[in-house]
């Protein structure tokens, strides 16, 4: 039968450099198979944790090693089970004792049973809601403080580490940027120049030879390289891009929901959640970055730069497993407001026309009954308006690029404010919006998913943007 070595311990030990502390105990007690909850503060550290007897023993030398936790206390036990089902390693604004050293392991439950906080334990609940996890009205017994309360100081924090962030923008400081290289397989033995044409195609010869020529083809240890170079499968290069000045975007995200596994983000336009194209730093996952800094916050899904709404931002690595294959396996309930010139005919429809796998002129999409993705987005007018366009509830049941504008752009009806999907089939020129532009009309609304942390079904929904929040629009969307 297996066994299983319990560790658990609370000392006033001053500690330095937390952040990659957090970070290494995080990689160590993932790749060993250590369960549990460790708190780290400069005033000390508290951790329940269990694991198999040998990797116990390295997690021990591990701790050993670390400045001021040689003399650290520990009281161990041998188990026959796995008491916890998830790892925490978190840092906390004080220190905190996790548990009194004559209670035995705690579960789960019990651990979500602790002020979000400060971690002190909540009042058992009674009755039949015995073993239950107390909701947000229940207070916690030391800082007297609801977890809604708790909620929404922890959001008011971010807040000010996201205004920090975004003042100025992060990528309107000029900056020297470094876009890797990956040789394939199909380049081994070409010339740089030959490989560095057939990875971006649409780029002339030559700009590649004047980017070789100015140096900006470097090793990984910012060796410039010429063009004649000969490269081999698997290596890795940087393309420098001196003094960048990135595109203003709109830095006001806000967080709708925050707990120990996930945060909600209502997302601004225009803002690109990842790196790409002319936009490295002004992104959402930059923001996000320097707001739960030494956290490493991973978007569960993506959202167009030039649509708002909901993103589902996980904390770890661990929540990130549990959530985004929902998404891959379709088990997300999505619902988008969208506001569309035309007004359809019918209160309900849908699109089930198959959509483009690669992208067309401008990263655009179409419909292509050949040798398209299956895709399909059912639609619900909320309101006809007298300018001629219409308020939509859209529901994609695939998660196809552009999906919901494709669609309606194919059934005649494009969604107002877009600069590629225009009126009469014809693709714009313009992709990326400038601040100052219309906005593109379409709103990550409500989401529905099972809670990385608990399982449970959790739903969310983000306000309306202006163009929708009319009185009109509200009573519909209601």
């Amino acid at each position: 039968m297996s066994t299983f070595v319990h560790l658990a311990a609370s000392s006033r030990l001053p500690l330095t450099e937390i952040g990659p502390l957090r970070q290494q105990l995080v990689a160590f007690c993932k790749a060993s198979q250590i369960r549990g909850t460790i708190l780290l503060n400069e005033a000390g550290i508290s951790l329940q944790v269990a694991g198999p007897p040998g990797k116990m023993s390295l997690f021990l030398a591990l701790l050993r090693e670390v400045p001021g936790l040689a003399g650290l206390e520990l009281r161990r036990q041998t188990l026959r089970h796995q008491p916890f089902h998830r790892t925490a390693v978190r840092i906390t604004p004080g220190f905190i004792a996790l548990a009194d050293p004559e209670f035995g392991p705690e579960t789960e439950q019990e651990l979500l049973r602790r002020c979000l906080a400060c971690h002190a334990p909540l009042a058992e609940p009674a009755g039949e809601a015995a073993g239950a996890v107390p909701d947000a009205n229940s207070p916690c017994p030391r800082c007297g403080r609801t977890a809604a309360e708790q909620m929404s100081a922890s959001i008011r924090r971010r807040h000010e580490l996201i205004e920090r962030a975004v003042t100025p923008l992060p990528g309107r400081q000029p900056f020297d940027n470094y876009k890797p290289i990956t040789i394939p397989a199909v380049c081994e033995g070409a010339t740089l120049l030959a490989a560095l044409c057939h990875l971006v195609q649409h780029l002339p010869v030559a700009e590649w030879e004047q980017e070789c020529a100015l140096g900006r083809l470097q090793t990984e240890e910012h060796q410039p390289l010429p063009a004649t170079h000969r490269v081999h499968a698997g290596e890795h290069y940087l393309h420098k891009f001196p003094q960048m000045l990135e595109p203003d975007v709109n830095g006001r995200v806000e967080i709708l929901h925050e707990d120990e596994a996930l945060a909600v983000v209502n997302k601004p336009a225009p803002l690109p959640i990842h790196a790409g194209g002319r936009f490295f730093r002004n992104t959402l996952q930059h923001i996000l970055n320097a707001a739960y800094h030494p956290e490493s916050p991973r978007p569960a899904h993506r959202l167009d730069a030039n649509t708002t709404g909901l993103v589902l931002v996980t904390r770890s690595r661990l929540f990130a497993g549990r959530l985004q294959p929902q998404f891959a396996r379709g088990q997300v309930g999505k619902t988008y407001l969208v506001r569309v010139q035309g007004h359809p005919a019918e209160e309900e429809f849908e699109c089930d026309a198959p959509i483009s796998a690669e992208p067309g002129e401008l990263g655009s999409r179409r419909v292509d009954r050949e040798a398209g993705l299956p895709s399909q987005t059912q639609f619900r007018v909320c309101r006809r308006e007298a300018d001629g366009t219409a308020l939509l509830e859209a529901r994609p049941l695939t998660g196809r690029t552009h999906q919901i504008r494709v669609h309606l752009w194919h059934l005649g009806f494009p969604v107002r404010g877009d600069t590629v999907y225009l009126p009469g089939q014809r693709v714009g020129r313009q992709q990326a919006m400038r601040l100052d532009d219309p906005p593109l009309c379409l709103h990550a609304w409500r989401i529905r998913c099972a809670h990385p942390l608990t399982g449970d079904p959790a739903e969310f929904t983000a306000p309306p943007p202006d163009w929708a929040a009319t009185a009109e629009g509200r009573a519909a969307t209601e």
